[in-house]
């Protein structure tokens, strides 16, 4: 990445030496990889938000005027694990698709279900690879844990903390450190209600 952004502030500069008019450049660069740069501090740097999943649902009807062959619940469940990035968004599309086409016929629609066997946690864990590491940098079963976390809340929805370690077989200290890791980077949020405490996903 230095090398690439190095050869974008050589083109840079015969840009401005060659052009009467003033140029400018648009770089995309992932969040994982904004590490400090000579050439970073000469930009105006503007951070993208995530998509929400009804804007992603938007962009696929606005495409397609229609869900099909997706419910429109599913198409949501593809966008809350694409976490508001939408070349994930695509990417799990071609893989659902992938999947459904090898079922026998008739196939019926795509619905959640087909959709969380096409995108497994593996998958999702790989692609948040970047972001988690700075969460557990040294435990990728830590990692493991967290997005199967993140998983099931996304799933069944709120759910007390005393009940996720049973239901997701995770020993009590581990889940402990996973939730108050999560709720620091705000992928999840705590409510007490009575004795216990409530764990959603962060906006839910």
């Amino acid at each position: 990445m230095t090398t690439d952004l190095q050869d974008v502030y050589w083109l840079w500069n015969d840009l401005v030496k060659a052009s009467v008019w003033k140029p400018n450049l648009v770089i995309g660069v992932q969040k994982e990889m904004f590490a400090g740069h000579f050439f970073f501090d000469k930009m105006a740097k503007v951070e993208l938000e995530p998509l929400a999943p009804d804007q992603m649902l938007e962009a696929y009807l606005r495409r397609f005027e229609t869900t099909d062959p997706f419910t429109e619940d599913a198409l949501l469940t593809l966008a809350r694990m694409s976490r508001g990035i939408f070349r994930r968004f695509l990417r799990y599309i071609t893989l659902t698709l992938n999947l459904w086409e090898g079922y026998p016929r008739p196939r019926g629609v795509i619905e959640s279900a087909t959709v969380r066997e096409a995108v497994t946690v593996e998958r999702l864990a790989e692609d948040m690879e970047a972001e988690l590491v700075e969460l557990f940098p040294k435990q990728s079963d830590l990692r493991l844990q967290a997005v199967r976390l993140l998983t099931y809340l996304e799933e069944v929805g709120p759910k007390k903390q005393s009940e996720l370690g049973e239901e997701l077989g995770v020993e009590g200290y581990v889940m402990s450190r996973l939730l108050v890791k999560l709720e620091l980077h705000r992928y999840i949020t705590r409510r007490r209600e009575g004795t216990d405490k409530v764990m959603s996903l962060l906006g839910n």
